[in-house]
């Protein structure tokens, strides 16, 4: 069924796959496959329905560039943002993925990695996996799919009778991708037995779905969950009222057809307008009570599937939604108590604030624990009975222009990922050499690619269990700790909620 027949002419690499005929660029010691369409274009009547499988390409496809990245705002101006790989083109026609592999000789482990962004922001581009993928002899795939309003909405939910709709579009492009993987990746070198979803923010919370849901749950046999988790997701009453809004905003006539019809910049801008209405990321997505079930957070833990999970945060996570502009998130002290208040009544907030500190430190380790790592430990402690699971938490502090903002969300990434922003990397890692960092990121790696490999971060790191609680230190210098900030995760036992 598979074929796997590779040549290489003068820098060109041809596979045969059964999605076609493919031709890739040698780079280094590694393969690359850019942009390759895995759906068909989700454009006109397609805009919000679910990922409709693509036919075999015509010809030979031409995989050399990195595909476009879904319509969003611009992160950064356009030259620069070409340089960085940061969504510099952007298109509705965006279901295409990456392919970066040592060779095609054997059946490697396969790491499928989806971008964060907050589900309305990111590129599948900017994590580049020719590093990963030749020092740890993987195969490994990055993905783009619909974000924003086009990606995250609950028009279903308002138009139950038309099938136009679906609900977290975002998501089923992801399985979409994964299916042509599985289908695929055997013509690249890989093992569609042996694949690994991972993912950072948001991409961390789209492997907790996939982890759920049962339409996805034979497309993977381990995860890795970075700085995310599934709560992150809005309760139904909420995406439909966001929803709500934003049709009156879009079509004030009160016609859907009007959805059909408008620019794709009219829905981010939409967006811009939606965050100042709604404190927080209004288009994540949803429980939907189909592919995710309404239910609590621990009824949704319970149904996780049990393969071999990686899963951490960053020690101070909180610091990047404080201290930069363009996040909506209520990041006051009072909103966080709020929040804590409404999920577990007022003696619990009283006992949750009672453990931070009235400084700057306390409100970054409580917005840090609300948002990120009491999901993880919850996620993790579940997780821990039925499968090997292992925890981090990384300590090490950004230099450069987000130095003050120690180690915050996001500044995993570049050390996993050596392209990660080149060449403006210097804004997490500094200017200066630093061999200390760069060992502290050779050794991520290879825990990750170990992971990939053998289901294990290493024989140096104990699987977390409730009894101990084990978890990985990241720092210039590593180390096991046993049930770190233990006052911290008491506090929360028992207060499972959706993030604010």
């Amino acid at each position: 069924m598979r074929s796997s027949g590779v040549q290489c002419v003068s820098g060109s690499v041809f596979v045969k796959a059964p999605c076609g005929l493919i031709e890739g660029r040698r780079r280094g010691r590694v393969k690359r496959f850019l942009g390759i369409p895995y759906a068909m274009p989700p454009i006109g009547q397609k805009r919000f329905g679910a990922p409709l499988r693509r036919e075999t390409l015509p010809g030979c496809y031409r995989a050399v560039d990195f595909g476009p990245s879904a319509p969003q705002r611009k992160a950064l101006p356009r030259p620069l943002a070409a340089i960085a790989r940061f969504a510099s083109e952007t298109s509705e026609d965006c279901l295409n993925l990456h392919v970066f592999t040592p060779g095609r000789k054997g059946r490697r482990p396969v790491l499928v990695f989806i971008h964060g962004g907050g589900f309305f922001l990111g590129s599948g581009s900017q994590y580049a996996g020719d590093e990963l993928a030749a020092r740890g002899d993987i195969v490994v795939v990055s993905i783009n799919y619909r974000l924003g309003l086009l990606g995250f909405n609950a028009f279903t939910e308002l138009f139950g009778d038309d099938e136009r709709f679906v609900a977290n579009a975002g998501l089923l492009d992801q399985r979409m991708a994964l299916e042509w993987v599985r289908d695929n990746i055997e013509a690249f070198g890989g093992d569609p037995e042996r694949i690994t979803i991972a993912g950072e923010s948001a991409g961390a919370a789209s492997v907790g779905y996939h982890l759920v849901t049962d339409g996805s749950k034979t497309l993977f046999s381990q995860a890795i969950c970075q700085s995310g988790a599934v709560n992150m997701f809005h309760p139904r009453a909420k995406a439909v009222e966001i929803s709500r809004a934003a049709f009156a905003m879009l079509c004030p006539g009160g016609n859907r057809e009007t959805l059909f019809d408008l620019p794709a910049g009219q829905f981010v801008r939409a967006f811009s307008a939606l965050s100042a209405m709604f404190p927080g990321i209004p288009t994540m997505p949803y429980v939907d009570g189909r592919e995710l079930p309404d239910e609590t957070l621990p009824q949704i833990y319970a149904r996780v599937k049990s393969v071999p999970l990686l899963i951490g945060t960053n020690r101070d996570e909180f610091t990047l939604f404080v201290d930069l502009p363009g996040f909506s998130f209520p990041v006051g002290a009072n909103d966080l108590l709020s929040w804590v208040e409404r999920t577990g009544g007022a003696e619990r907030a009283e006992r949750v604030s009672g453990v931070y500190s009235a400084d700057k430190s306390g409100s970054t380790a409580f917005g840090t624990d609300i948002l990120f790592r009491s999901a993880a430990i919850r996620f993790a402690e579940v997780h821990s009975r039925e499968a090997p699971t292992f925890m981090y938490r990384l300590d090490w502090r950004a230099k450069g222009l987000l130095q003050r903002l120690g180690a915050t969300h996001s500044v995993d990434l570049p050390l996993i990922f050596d392209q990660f922003l080149r060449p403006f990397r210097s804004v997490y890692l500094g200017v200066l050499p630093d061999p200390a960092r760069q060992r502290l990121a050779l050794r991520m790696q290879d825990h990750w690619t170990h992971f990939v490999r053998t289901g294990r971060p290493g024989e140096d790191w104990p699987a977390y269990a409730p009894e101990r609680r084990s978890t990985m230190i990241f720092g210039v210098s590593d180390r096991i700790e046993d049930d770190p900030d233990e006052p911290r995760r008491t506090a929360w036992e028992g207060l499972d909620g959706f993030v604010p």
